[in-house]
């Protein structure tokens, strides 16, 4: 949706039901959030699950042919609902282990290049990996 009509819904939203959005119908709301999108269908699955794992956004974009800012808007509604529980397999869980013991420096930001992953999923699969070390020892 341009911005210009995003605006003029929320004009035309205001005009009608009032200056207090929290009594607006709750459809009216979804549809200037573009909520009205994200149904429950096999595609957003599968856009959620690849998420999951820890794919970025613009990987995701490219393989599954949808726009960086749908991606991004389903990513933070996904994170506000607390619906987002990074997961991994036990092979990706050996891949990063092995490109932390070795790479120098490595960061967040430059595994997650390698590993061709979002840098918040490494971070999270850090703090598993070191629980896993811990329950260990």
């Amino acid at each position: 949706m341009s911005l210009n009509k995003e605006m003029a819904e929320i004009r035309a939203a205001y005009a009608n039901y009032g200056d207090d959005p929290d009594k607006w119908p709750e459809n009216v709301k979804k549809e200037i959030r573009g909520q009205d999108e994200e149904q429950h269908t096999a595609e957003n699955n599968i856009l959620r699950h690849l998420i999951l794992r820890g794919y970025t956004s613009e990987y995701i974009a490219q393989e599954r042919s949808k726009s960086l800012k749908y991606l991004k808007q389903l990513r933070g509604r996904m994170k506000s609902r607390d619906e987002l529980d990074y997961q991994a397999t036990p092979d990706e869980l050996a891949q990063l282990k092995y490109n932390l013991d070795h790479m120098d420096n490595p960061s967040n930001p430059k595994i997650a290049s390698a590993m061709g992953r979002d840098k918040d999923w490494v971070r999270c699969m850090r703090v598993k990996l070191r629980e896993a070390d811990n329950d260990r020892n």
